[in-house]
């Protein structure tokens, strides 16, 4: 014992810091308690969406990382069943589904491409073609080519929650990046037909000299282009000048599909008879490359860097070709039996194609250099 110190002062020290202890314990586990069961309003909010049945989504979901290596082949990946003969598919804004149009089964589509399930089947009444997404990715526009009408599809729901009127015949489909306007090729009528999408009403029917198919918009809306497969011309639009027709643009002989770079550069088309895809400069309205493919070919898209563009060859050759956009050579093909469609996932690691026979889509894994 210290000089200083008596037993009696050392005890009463000693109880005086246990009991302090015992306050600061016993104030921390009084926090702890009331911390855990506050709750914060993202708990709130997904205890009520579990309750009431609803999905909370991210407003701005993270965009995919797009893969930029060189690509160098295609790997078959599997197969998804559909029921007759898939027209076309394509990829739904969430980057997580593909939307089919299953012509012959009269019936579309969507699978969740993260596990490569059938989420959603829609029956249409009518034999679907071609969609396209309202910009927000709420609806899809789809055309129904004997009714000559396009339907609008709730893609939350699966459910067709109005149609809108179109010319005879109707194929391709393009909604306007601002969601104001859909165009519809219609194969028939040899017209395209212009809707309202907030009234689903048609508000012109354009004749042309030919019979229009692909369409596309520029990234800014400021134009459309029309593919006249029946001539050698992109019909050019301006939805902001009334939806005129304004020009014809040059492309090669029976165009059949055309896409806009994301810049907005360059338009590439592919041309049914002469086996080609063209590359036009939109600022001089000139073909500024020819790369040769193979036979018929279909349903053309740009991989998410705009580096390679994918083709369906569909008629002899039955291969899936990949061109260089920088030199404008097919740089290698695939087999793939009755190519009709196809569309490149939102970061550029997938390929799905549509084979009108067998019925069904290949799924490709896109190859790239180490």
């Amino acid at each position: 014992m210290e000089t200083g110190e008596s037993p009696k002062g050392e005890r009463t020290w000693v109880k005086a810091l246990a009991g302090a202890l015992a306050f600061l314990l016993a104030l921390s586990v009084g926090m702890v308690a009331r911390l855990a069961g506050r709750k914060s309003e993202a708990v709130i909010q997904e205890e009520e969406a579990e309750k009431s049945g609803e999905v909370i989504k991210e407003e701005n979901p993270p965009s995919p990382q797009v893969l930029t290596p060189p690509v160098i082949g295609l790997k078959l990946i599997t197969h998804l069943q559909v029921e007759a003969g898939p027209k076309s598919v394509e990829t739904l804004p969430d980057g997580h589904h593909i939307f089919v149009n299953d012509l012959y089964a009269h019936k579309c589509f969507i699978f969740d491409i993260d596990n490569y399930r059938r989420s959603i089947t829609i029956p249409m009444g009518d034999e679907p073609v071609e969609m396209d997404c309202s910009p927000d990715g709420k609806l899809a526009w789809v055309s129904l080519y004997h009714s000559s009408r396009v339907a609008a599809v709730d893609l939350s729901t699966g459910t067709i929650v109005g149609y809108a009127p179109t010319g005879k015949g109707p194929k391709e489909v393009g909604a306007s990046p601002d969601g104001k306007w859909v165009y519809v090729a219609n194969w028939e009528s040899n017209s395209v037909s212009i809707i309202d999408a907030a009234s689903r009403t048609r508000v012109r029917e354009v004749p042309l000299y030919g019979t229009p198919r692909g369409i596309c918009f520029s990234p800014d809306g400021a134009y459309s282009y029309v593919c006249v497969m029946g001539g050698n011309t992109l019909a050019v639009f301006a939805p902001g000048a009334g939806n005129q027709l304004v020009s014809q643009v040059s492309c090669g002989e029976h165009p059949r599909h055309v896409v806009c770079s994301r810049d907005g550069r360059y338009l590439y088309v592919s041309n049914s008879n002469p086996r080609t895809i063209t590359r036009i400069d939109r600022t001089t309205a000139t073909i500024t490359g020819t790369a040769r493919v193979g036979s018929k070919p279909r349903t053309i898209a740009l991989t998410p860097d705009d580096r390679y563009l994918f083709v369906c060859n569909y008629d002899d050759d039955d291969t899936v070709g990949c061109v260089d956009t920088t030199t404008m050579r097919q740089i290698f093909t695939v087999p793939c039996s009755r190519p009709i469609g196809l569309c490149v996932s939102p970061n550029g690691d997938r390929v799905f194609v549509a084979n009108y026979a067998p019925p069904r889509i290949s799924v490709f894994q896109v190859l790239r250099a180490e």
